[in-house]
């Protein structure tokens, strides 16, 4: 069992004629209840709680499908969509590692502030994933696209023409240096991220291109070499590769698709930002290094473009795209025997032209998505019941409840690696740390305490200032000059109502958080003789609940 309330998904599957997947049947689910459906939608597309009128209404609908599909699209549409999306993407591409690669003076870049042209390099791919989710072309497009994404500091630092008519923003734009534009495939934010030199010919970047599109990594799997080819190895590795029968099983495909990419290969240690460009006169190394000619599993190729296009056209390429959203919004790490589930939104995949948004809806609106546990023992014990907030979706969350945001020097701590604090709250770095933790840790417990505390006081001296002139951004209840003697029953109120803002749910009538957070507030007042510290030690207990943390 994976964390604290196991879920499930389908116990039974039937097959209809085209050997398309019915839905799963409905006595095999337990469904959240509804209220928590909602959450969870609303967290996966767009990292925040609903408000409680639309909780209310989806809790008392008639029509609760038709009104969970009205919620689904227009939570599509919300701006929080795409920086969600970027971020189940970059689990696969982890190109936001917080590098700038090169010192940025040799661009012209000298004044700039290195944590903002690093997040301006690490958005080159994500920014094209953007535009194409927006534009609701195809996924291929990140593969066979004809262009780049930059915006001016980018376009500057990597040596591309930006648009004269721009605005300033991210937009289509094309590199300087001859190269054969193929979507990420030529991006040198992608190759930077995954270098080569040497006698790696390559390898490095085509294995990178099959975890990125394929989900299949070469290095994971089995191989058996005997001591014969293990000397042989160490002593002509060229001659190993290309002879021995256990390192064939992978070279044979792996080295024609890194055949593909030595216009990028800067074997004689180009230093600085001249190694980023693109050489031509590179394109035939391959004939030098492993000899074999550019291809894609058996298909020659003649540019990175046609590679784009052969690699698009692999089934594995649409399994990958689909596996990647489906593992993110759902917090699985995928086996097989989930791959009937999954060939459900395969299927949409393939039927819409490939378009990310259908395959996020046909997921969210399916019965297992909703389920909160699964009456098969092996699917409850593997699967999630309830999810963990991401560093991202949890800063998102914090600052919709209070308006806090936890910044360091203008930069949010925990949507931002500088200082390692997504890692600790179970984030990754994109370098070292490249699997997202769906366990709570001691880290991720403690960043919940510690924003919780400054969220806490912001809110509190915020809201029982009585200059204050506009609205309170949770203690609309109370004033400063309450107590809970004098007040009881507002106290009861305000700590019932902070609940179910910060939470989603409603305190039970029986719960016993009021008393024992009326007795917290009394033991701080006592400290200080200050109701804004004592109300900041309650709601940062309120923040500090579970339920901020799973949805």
């Amino acid at each position: 069992m994976r964390q604290v309330i196991p879920i499930g998904v389908l116990g039974v599957l039937v097959m209809v004629a085209g050997c398309k997947a019915t839905a799963v049947l409905p006595d095999s689910l337990e469904l959240l209840p509804k209220r928590e459906q909602l959450i969870r939608l609303s967290m996966d597309l767009r990292g925040i709680h609903p408000t409680e009128a639309e909780l209310e209404s989806f809790e008392k609908s008639d029509d609760s499908d038709a009104m969970w599909s009205d919620f689904t699209d227009q939570w599509i549409a919300d701006d929080a969509f795409i920086p969600r999306m970027k971020e189940l993407f970059n689990q696969r591409y982890l190109v936001r590692n917080g590098q700038t690669y090169f010192d940025p003076s040799e661009a012209g870049l000298g004044g700039i502030d290195e944590r903002t042209l690093a997040d301006d390099v690490a958005n080159e791919p994500l920014a094209l994933l953007e535009y194409t989710i927006q534009n609701e072309l195809p996924y291929s497009y990140m593969v066979t696209a004809t262009h780049t994404m930059a915006n001016p500091d980018l376009a500057k630092f990597w040596g591309i023409d930006y648009p004269a008519d721009a605005n300033g923003g991210w937009v289509p734009a094309q590199y300087t240096d001859g190269r054969p534009e193929a979507g990420m495939l030529t991006m040198t934010t992608t190759w930077q991220k995954y270098p080569s030199m040497g006698g790696n010919a390559n390898r490095h970047r085509a294995n990178a291109i099959s975890k990125m599109f394929l989900c299949d990594d070469y290095l994971s799997r089995p191989i058996v070499l005997n001591r014969a080819a293990v000397d042989q190895l160490t002593i002509s590795p060229e001659e190993a590769i290309n002879t021995n029968p256990g390192c064939q099983a992978c070279h044979l495909s792996l080295d024609p698709m890194a055949g593909n990419f030595f216009g990028f290969f800067n074997y004689d240690a180009l230093e600085g930002l001249a190694a980023t460009k693109y050489r031509p006169e590179n394109e035939e190394e391959w004939r030098y290094y492993s000899g074999k000619e550019p291809g894609y599993y058996g298909d020659p190729t003649g540019n990175i473009p046609e590679f784009g296009h052969a690699l698009a056209k692999d089934s594995r390429f649409a399994d990958c795209a689909v596996r990647t959203v489906w593992e993110g919004l759902t917090q699985r790490d995928m086996v097989d025997e989930d791959w009937p589930e999954v060939s459900v939104h395969r299927q949409v995949f393939d039927d819409t032209d490939q378009n990310i948004k259908e395959v996020v809806r046909s997921i969210v609106n399916s019965d297992e998505y909703k389920a909160e546990s699964a009456h098969d023992p092996g699917l409850n014990d593997r699967l999630a019941g309830r999810k963990t907030v991401s560093p991202e979706q949890l800063s998102s969350l914090i600052n919709q409840v209070t308006g806090y945001t936890w910044l360091f020097d203008g930069r949010d701590g925990l949507k931002n690696g500088s200082l390692g604090l997504p890692v600790l709250a179970g984030g990754i770095d994109g370098d070292f740390v490249t699997n997202r933790s769906y366990v709570p840790s001691v880290g991720t417990v403690y960043v919940q305490e510690r924003i919780g505390q400054a969220a806490a006081y912001y809110v509190a001296t915020h809201d029982l200032d009585p200059g204050r002139t506009d609205d309170a951004k949770l203690l609309n209840l109370v004033t400063i000059n309450d107590t809970p003697s004098s007040a009881p029953d507002a106290f009861t109120q305000q700590i019932q109502s902070l609940y179910l803002n910060i939470t989603g749910v409603p305190l039970a009538a029986d719960a016993t958080e009021p008393a024992e957070l009326m007795q917290l507030w009394t033991s701080q007042y006592s400290v200080d003789a200050s109701p804004t510290n004592a109300w900041a030690g309650v709601v940062s207990a309120v923040l500090r609940d579970p339920r901020v943390i799973f949805y």
